[in-house]
């Protein structure tokens, strides 16, 4: 059987042409943020992470923000009432403003304090009735004892 497909000058002489495709488009499900590799939870904090995760906010790295799992209120006052309660107590909120300081130093995890505070999305936990959350940063000046210091 032969081919009815005409042959071109070049297919004639037998080179082969090489044809470059236009790239497919990316598809918009592609666009979507996915966790990297870097993305992940602060664990060295000392007493900073330590407050902010009984508290109810988890300090997050790379792109994603920093969740919160209870109302913004809620988080402040037991942030308050446990700093007030440690037994290191004066020393303590020094400590915990200067593990502010040097956590603030790098630039994504600065970021990651101004932007607003994720809800935490858990199976067990109650959905959240408000839609926004403020930036931790935010938060912590709505605490009076660190605005003392």
């Amino acid at each position: 059987m032969v081919s009815k497909r005409k042959l071109s000058k070049s297919d004639a002489r037998g080179e082969n042409p090489i044809i470059e495709l236009p790239e497919a488009k990316k598809s918009r499900i592609s666009d979507n943020k996915k966790p990297s590799a870097q993305d992940g939870v602060v664990e060295d904090g000392g007493v900073l992470v330590e407050l902010l995760r009984t508290s109810g906010i988890t300090l997050k790295t790379g792109e994603s923000q920093n969740e919160i799992a209870v109302d913004q209120a809620t988080f402040q006052k037991k942030l308050s009432q446990m700093l007030k309660k440690h037994p290191f107590y004066p020393h303590v909120v020094q400590d915990f403003i200067s593990g502010l300081e040097s956590h603030i130093q790098d630039r994504d995890l600065f970021r990651n304090c101004l932007l607003p505070c994720a809800p935490t999305r858990s199976e067990g936990a109650r959905i959240m009735v408000h839609s926004y959350c403020e930036s931790l940063m935010k938060l912590l000046l709505g605490i009076e004892i660190l605005q003392e210091h």
